[in-house]
């Protein structure tokens, strides 16, 4: 068990004492804010469940669950409690599929009506194709109805179904997004799952809970809707920081549940904490308190810390400004860390996905591809790498030939055994194993030469490797598009783009960046690698929750992004809201203020000492403005281009 768990309690952890201990336990809802030690929590929740429950839940063969957003998260969390056998924790598409898994007759039936549902869509939006629809866009969404009319009939063949990156049902293989969708249908529609679950895992715990699908939300309510008796539900997030749109946000009480709230901030200095206030007061309203401290238990001293904001104009040099800012930071409060240009870059840089960082790090295409007039869901998939083009790079074919590189062979083997279906037990029966494994290894040699930096191996290069070699399984998607005759980057930017973002354009939008991500030199996966797994000084700023950094600069730069979802001058009402806006508020759903809102506060709380803002903006004297009033920044720490002209 490691220290988290003999940290001293707080006042949210006393009350999450008392749901567990509770006769029955009582279900809560943790509202956590930024660097209020929300992980730390949940760990002290597990430490009291195994001290108080454990013999109980090992004479009844029975686990606590712990449900999480990604496997990174997953690792640490059951590194903090021992690894005990009597913890389950995955991420939320392991632990549902771990649920289903034995149903195979249900899942056929399920997968059956699945490709009948995917049929009935696309005849739909066939149907609905205007005359500007290009012949290609009809060409492949004919192509997919045949495809999927193929799969349908070979279902009965299926002998069994299991769980991959991406779905092919004639070999039993479902992807991710068909778990998500088929497990939390099978608990909110039958009972017998929802007491299943309960026996099963008297107490689950989901970590991150805004970034949690509102389907799955709502089937986990189901069980203990059913089970209250006999099961402890526990969200532990905060809404506050709900990037992802696919996220539920906040999720709503239900009766007799307990709401937790963990106001504390462990984190950022004094300075930095009445920034993140500012932001947050105009959301919900929650104020953190405390702020990080220093010196001995029984003399401690608030941090003040360093937060300024430096509002530009919209300029070709950004690099430039950039280091002008930290030589204004370095010599103000004499800190050579903050000087660009170090062999060791002491300073984290947070961007939304853009240009600038692609650029730098060597994924210009790549970046383009999925972004550029691309679908939202690639868009937003390529953020967190979850986009289902990028997935077999980011999860088999990167780390394989890393491991390769670094000589380490377990790993390689790993990742083979893990992923490969040549490996599965079931297909090594009457086969030469050491033929097998030599096509493996020619498969590694190949993709070693094509993910050479000067390599000019295309994407569809190495899909095309891989899919001739059996070694995975390829998503159905992907195999489909690697049907259609490859064109090059110039070939594709000829091509018609649409004009308008109409519903029946999302499939020719989705044609064009696949054609373009065909194209990409599969190279440049590397430097997106680096960039998405917080390997350089770049970061996502959609990919930093929960990290924490000693000096931190944010950019706010419209002008480069193309994520529509997002707008820091609208947000700093430095530019008026669309007509979209304004009917999206009168219909109660969300706008880019308020998803801006959140990232902002996201990034803004990750620095334990000094907080830099650089906002590129056209009206910089109405943002000025704008953030003076809104108390966001004090007067004296809002500055404009002329005090780096004076550095």
């Amino acid at each position: 068990m490691t220290s988290r768990a003999h940290q001293p309690d707080t006042a949210a952890d006393l009350a999450l004492y008392e749901c567990l201990n509770g006769s029955p336990p009582r279900s809560f809802l943790m509202i956590a804010g930024a660097g209020s030690g929300k992980t730390t929590s949940l760990i002290k929740g597990l430490t009291q469940i195994l001290d108080k429950h454990g013999d109980r839940l090992r004479l009844r063969r029975q686990k606590v669950a712990c449900i999480t957003y990604t496997v990174v998260a997953a690792e640490e969390i059951w590194k903090d409690v021992g690894e005990n056998p009597l913890v389950h924790v995955s991420t939320i598409h392991s632990f549902l599929w771990s649920l289903i898994r034995t149903f195979q007759a249900d899942i056929k039936v399920w997968v059956a009506n699945r490709v009948d549902e995917k049929i009935a869509e696309l005849h739909a939006t066939v149907a609905g194709f205007g005359p500007r629809v290009q012949q290609r866009t009809r060409d492949k969404a004919q192509g997919d109805i045949v495809r999927y009319e193929q799969q349908r009939s070979k279902l009965n063949q299926v002998g069994g179904f299991t769980y991959g990156l991406g779905s092919d049902y004639t070999k039993g293989i479902l992807g991710h997004d068909d778990i998500i969708k088929m497990v939390p249908h099978f608990i909110e529609n039958r009972p017998l799952m929802r007491t299943l679950v309960a026996n099963q895992y008297p107490f689950l715990f989901v970590d991150e809970s805004q970034d949690t699908t509102a389907n799955v939300v709502a089937a986990l309510k189901a069980v203990d809707a059913q089970m209250s008796n006999h099961f402890c539900l526990g969200f532990f997030g905060d809404p506050m920081q709900k990037i992802y749109p696919t996220g539920i946000g906040k999720i709503l009480l239900e009766p007799n549940w307990e709401n937790i709230t963990k106001p504390e901030n462990f984190r950022c200095p004094a300075t930095v904490l009445s920034v993140a206030n500012a932001i947050r007061g105009e959301d919900d309203g929650l104020l953190q308190s405390g702020g990080r401290m220093e010196g001995t238990t029984d003399a401690l001293i608030s941090v003040e810390g360093r937060a300024h904001v430096f509002i530009l104009p919209i300029s070709d040099q950004r690099d430039q400004k950039f280091a002008q800012v930290r030589a204004w930071i370095s010599e103000k409060y004499d800190d050579p860390l903050w000087m660009p240009g170090l062999e060791v870059d002491n300073v984290k840089l947070l961007v939304i996905v853009h240009r600038m960082a692609a650029k730098r790090l060597g994924f210009g295409d790549l970046y383009a591809a999925l972004n550029d007039k691309a679908p939202e869901s690639f868009k937003n998939g390529f953020l967190d790498g979850t986009a289902w083009p990028v997935r077999h790079f980011k999860n088999f074919v990167l780390p394989l030939v890393s491991a390769s590189r670094s000589g380490n062979d377990f790993e390689v083997m790993q990742i083979f055994r893990s992923q490969s279906p040549l490996l599965e037990r079931a297909r090594l029966k009457g086969v030469n194993v050491a033929e097998q494994l030599s096509k493996l290894r020619q498969l590694l040699d190949t993709l070693q030469q094509m993910m050479e930096p000067q390599s000019e191996a295309t994407n569809a290069d190495v899909l095309l490797c891989i899919h001739a070699s059996g070694a995975i399984t390829l998503d159905s998607r992907l195999l489909s598009y690697l049907n259609l005759p490859v064109l090059t980057r110039e070939e594709n930017a000829d091509m018609q783009q649409p004009e308008e973002e109409n519903d029946e354009e999302e499939l020719t939008k989705e044609i064009a960046a696949m054609d373009a991500f065909l194209a990409c030199r599969a190279s440049q996966f590397w430097g997106y690698d680096s960039y998405v797994n917080d390997a350089s000084p770049f970061s996502t700023q959609q990919g930093v929750k929960g990290a924490e950094f000693d000096r931190v600069l944010v950019v706010l730069d419209d002008d480069e992004g193309t994520h529509v979802q997002f707008s820091y001058d609208k947000y700093l009402g430095v530019k008026p809201l669309s007509p979209a806006d304004l009917k999206k508020i009168a219909e109660g759903g969300e706008t880019s203020i308020e998803r801006t809102r959140r990232l902002f506060y996201v990034c803004c709380t990750r620095a334990r000492q000094d907080l830099a803002v650089v906002l590129f903006t056209s009206d910089v004297l109405t943002a000025q403005v704008q953030i003076k009033q809104r108390g966001l920044f004090p007067s004296n720490a809002i500055h404009l281009e002329d005090v780096l002209a004076e550095n």
